[in-house]
C-alpha cells in the first residue's frame, strides 16, 4: 500500500512539472533567432517591437552579435544611438555597463545624439554614468585627452532642448578630470 501511494505521489508530481511546462510557454531564457549578416538597424528596431528589448539583446548576446550592435553606438551613428533608450529595459549588469561605455564612447563623436538619449531614471543612460568617464581597464588608452574631446564636441551643441544635459554632461567630465589628477598625486 505505501509503494502504491508514493508512486502515485511521484506520478501526480511529475504530471504537475510537466502541466506547468507546458502551460508557461516557449522559454525566452536562450533566444535562438537569426541575425543578420551584417546586423541592420531596421532589423533590430523590428526585433525589439516584436520580441521586447531582453530578448533582442539577450540574443545578441548568445550569438556574439552584442558588440556589432554596440560598435555603431560607439561610432556615434545617430539611429543607433537613438536605440540606447530602447534597448536599456533589456540590459543586465553586464549588458548595461557596456551600453553605457559605448554612449560615452560616441559622445566625443556625436554628442547632440548622446545628449538626447541620456536619461537619470534609466541606469546606463544616466549622465553621471556615460559622462563619468565610465570606462574599463584599457578602454580608452589616454583618458585626458578623451576629456578635453568630449568637453570640446560638447561645447559645440547649440541646442536649447539639450542645455541641461549638456551642463550634467560637462560637469561629469570636469568631475572625472579632477579625479584623473588626484590619482596622478598619489
Amino acid at each position: 500500500m505505501r509503494r502504491q501511494t508514493c508512486r502515485l505521489s511521484t506520478a501526480i508530481a511529475s504530471a504537475a512539472v510537466l502541466a506547468t511546462w507546458w502551460l508557461a510557454g516557449p522559454c525566452q531564457a536562450a533566444p535562438q533567432i537569426s541575425v543578420p549578416k551584417p546586423l541592420t538597424l531596421s532589423w533590430t528596431k523590428d526585433q525589439i517591437k516584436l520580441h521586447g528589448a531582453k530578448y533582442i539583446v539577450d540574443a545578441l548576446s548568445n550569438q556574439d552579435r552584442y558588440e556589432e550592435l554596440l560598435k555603431h553606438i560607439d561610432a556615434g551613428e545617430a539611429d543607433w544611438v537613438a536605440l540606447a533608450p530602447e534597448l536599456a529595459p533589456g540590459t543586465d549588469a553586464a549588458a548595461a555597463e557596456e551600453l553605457a561605455i559605448s554612449l560615452a564612447l560616441g559622445l566625443p563623436k556625436n554628442p547632440a545624439a548622446v545628449l538626447s538619449v541620456l536619461d537619470p531614471q534609466i541606469e546606463p543612460l544616466a549622465p553621471e554614468r556615460v559622462c563619468g568617464v565610465p570606462f574599463i581597464e584599457d578602454t580608452v588608452k589616454d583618458i585626458p585627452g578623451y576629456i578635453r574631446r568630449s568637453q570640446s564636441a560638447l561645447q559645440r551643441v547649440q541646442d536649447v532642448r539639450l542645455a541641461t544635459r549638456k551642463t550634467e554632461c560637462l560637469d561629469g567630465l570636469n568631475e572625472a578630470a579632477k579625479n584623473i589628477q588626484v590619482d596622478r598625486q598619489k
